[in-house]
């Protein structure tokens, strides 16, 4: 399966990824994922289709990952070094990025995709819709779906 879809896969990430490296780290990633799933007897009958969406779902999460810190440091930038948080405060701030994560990765991959993009890369409803082929409503059901799992009240699936 490796040698199959390896050079595929990084030409495609790379693509989109914009970098080499992170491209690799993906495909590697998927892969090894992809790997784990096999190894618990689930069977894979579209192993191209399964690594892609694996690979499409880890660099998303790195996306997110990056949007996230970045916000994290343009506020840190913007309070200044005097009111700079204390080390509970930043603790506590990587904590809940932490359980941020677990929680994306734990929504619906079409869910979570469009949460991050309404809410960690500012598009609209319409655009994400137009963006994903899906329509406006389904969009505003995936979202309050996404929200109530934020909020603890519903479960993960679609």
């Amino acid at each position: 399966m490796h040698e199959r879809y390896y050079r595929e896969l990084l030409r495609y990430f790379t693509r989109r990824a914009g970098n080499g490296d992170t491209a690799a780290d993906v495909v590697q990633e998927a892969y090894a994922r992809v790997l784990a799933l096999q190894r618990t007897g689930a069977p894979i009958f579209e192993p191209r289709a399964v690594l892609y969406q694996a690979g499409r779902n880890i660099l998303a999460t790195l996306r997110l990952r990056s949007a996230v810190e970045a916000r994290v440091l343009e506020t840190l930038a913007l309070v200044g070094d005097d009111s700079r948080p204390s080390v509970e405060r930043e603790v506590g701030a990587r904590q809940q990025l932490e359980r941020l994560l677990v929680l994306l990765k734990s929504m619906p991959s079409r869910r979570r995709d469009v949460f991050i993009l309404v809410r960690i890369h500012g598009m609209s409803y319409a655009q994400t819709a137009a963006h994903m082929d899906m329509t406006v409503r389904t969009v505003e059901r995936q979202m309050a779906r996404a929200l109530l799992d934020c909020a603890g009240y519903a479960p993960g699936e679609d």
